[in-house]
């Protein structure tokens, strides 16, 4: 289920929730990790953290669209399914 494409109301396929979470711990984390690196330079702190996270996104939604390749989409909520 983690690492399954996600079908929004419109039936496109948006990231899984496997990449959802890595966007959080990438920004997170690298935001984390360069601060204590560069404390007091805000501007240093903001161009070091967009390079790094940049990298690892790429790196890891690339190992997650080959992870999910074959799987069969699930909606994105319970709610696309229900037609009034």
């Amino acid at each position: 289920m983690l690492f399954k494409p996600l079908n929004d109301q419109n039936g496109t396929e948006t990231p899984s929730w496997a990449s959802r979470l890595w966007f959080l711990i990438v920004m997170f984390g690298s935001g984390a990790y360069i601060w204590f690196g560069v404390t007091q330079h805000l501007a240093i702190w903001s161009l070091c953290t967009l390079m790094l996270s940049t990298a690892l996104l790429n790196v890891g939604w690339i190992f997650f669209a080959r992870i999910s390749q074959n799987k069969e989409p699930s909606v994105l909520f319970e709610s696309i399914n229900n037609h009034d």
